[in-house]
């Protein structure tokens, strides 16, 4: 005899993220580690609270195939909260948590074994998992299975409340043939053809339905500006004896405010006006706490790089961090001069004028360093590799 269920949804924690420079004054990490694993833990507190029958995670537990120890102990912490209080709950794998190479071991074998009443489906074929005292089967489809040259075919078992589990893009949200990530998947229309009562999907960071039936929970973060209109948190869905599910409710999730400033125009103010109209504004919002991105319009790049130089110190204490980016004057690109006489700088130079450009906002200052060293010392080998061909040529 079957009753209805709360299932809790949710996808695309990313445990082990970093970005940015600032680091936690207490333990000396990453901030960014530490807000994606109190968003974690919010979420696991909250669903405790929800008395919910059955969790599933939709995957991307790990922003990394090979997390930190840090990620990995803090899932580990949660998912024991979780096994303590006896709900049934079933994690798959996404694009950014299951390795490249299929022979290289997972962090999820280890897993298994340090959760053992955790159902986890993280390798590369379909599974199923049946919880008899709760009339439910769930069918699997890590992202893994979906890089296979044969299609996964999911199908509904009669005398079951049906649910499938998946992770990628599905059609219609993106342009056609665009991918937003490296390893990024796009479900393909049959999967959602089988008579399942509910597919959990991961991947997509907004929480949205895509089909009839087919949900995204969206993540637990906001992981960059593309994650702006997402709105952190999970879902709570309400399936019937029957199978049906109404609306699931979405519950938020604690995260770090993101707030986008008005933008500032350059082609009529200074240097010194521009910053104070970017510290005017974060007065007026007062929000230490909190991510904010500002746009400088129609400044020419020698006052935008001024601009950047001097910002920094202006606005410290005002906000986490500040992002600025640049909008070039319309007309920038209708009378530009080339000097062909000036010497192109070589692959280093521009290699590490790359690398100092990401530093900060994308890479933090120990990850520039050894991404730095690394390609600096790759693009020396591959020029001796080169020279080396050439002498050869030279003698034969």
């Amino acid at each position: 005899m079957t009753r209805p269920l709360r299932i809790a949804h949710i996808s695309d924690t990313h445990l082990g993220y970093r970005a940015l420079p600032q680091q936690d004054p207490l333990t000396g990490r990453n901030q960014r580690s530490i807000d994606v694993e109190l968003a974690f833990s919010s979420a696991i507190d909250d669903i405790l609270r929800q008395e919910v029958d059955l969790i599933i995670h939709g995957g991307d537990v790990f922003h990394q195939s090979r997390p930190n120890w840090h990620a990995v102990r803090h899932f580990v912490m949660e998912m024991r909260r979780i096994e303590r209080a006896g709900i049934p709950t079933v994690v798959i794998a996404g694009n950014h948590d299951t390795p490249r190479y299929r022979a290289g071991g997972s962090v999820y074998s280890v897993l298994e074994v340090a959760l053992p009443d955790i159902r986890i489906s993280a390798g590369y074929e379909e599974e199923e998992f049946v919880f008899e005292e709760l009339g439910v089967r769930i069918q699997t489809v890590p992202h893994g299975a979906l890089t296979n040259p044969d299609k996964p075919v999911p199908y509904a078992v009669p005398d079951y409340r049906n649910v499938l589990v998946t992770h990628g893009m599905t059609a219609g949200i993106l342009e056609p043939g665009k991918v937003t990530e490296a390893g990024e998947q796009e479900l393909d229309n049959e999967l959602f053809e089988a008579d399942f009562d509910y597919i959990a999907l991961g991947h997509y960071h907004i929480s949205m339905q895509p089909f009839a039936g087919a949900w995204y929970s969206g993540s637990t973060e906001r992981f960059g500006w593309g994650d702006y209109e997402a709105k952190p948190g999970y879902l709570i869905v309400e399936m019937a004896e029957d199978g049906s599910v109404s609306t699931p409710e979405h519950r938020p999730v604690r995260s770090r405010p993101m707030h986008l400033l008005n933008p500032v125009h350059g082609d009529s103010q200074s240097v010194e006006e521009l910053i104070d109209a970017i510290v005017t504004q974060l007065d007026r919002l007062d929000d230490p706490e909190a991510l904010t991105r500002v746009q400088i319009r129609d400044a020419d790049r020698h006052a935008y790089r001024q601009l950047e130089r001097q910002v920094r110190r202006e606005v410290a204490g005002k906000t986490f961090h500040l992002t600025v980016s640049r909008q070039a004057p319309a007309d920038a690109g209708l009378s530009v001069e080339i000097d062909r006489d000036a010497a192109l700088p070589d692959l280093k130079t521009l290699f590490a004028e790359f690398v100092a450009s990401r530093k900060g906002e994308h890479y933090d200052p120990e990850f520039a360093a050894r991404f730095l060293e690394r390609g600096t010392r790759a693009l020396d080998d591959a020029q001796r590799i080169v020279n080396e061909s050439l002498t050869e040529g030279a003698g034969a």
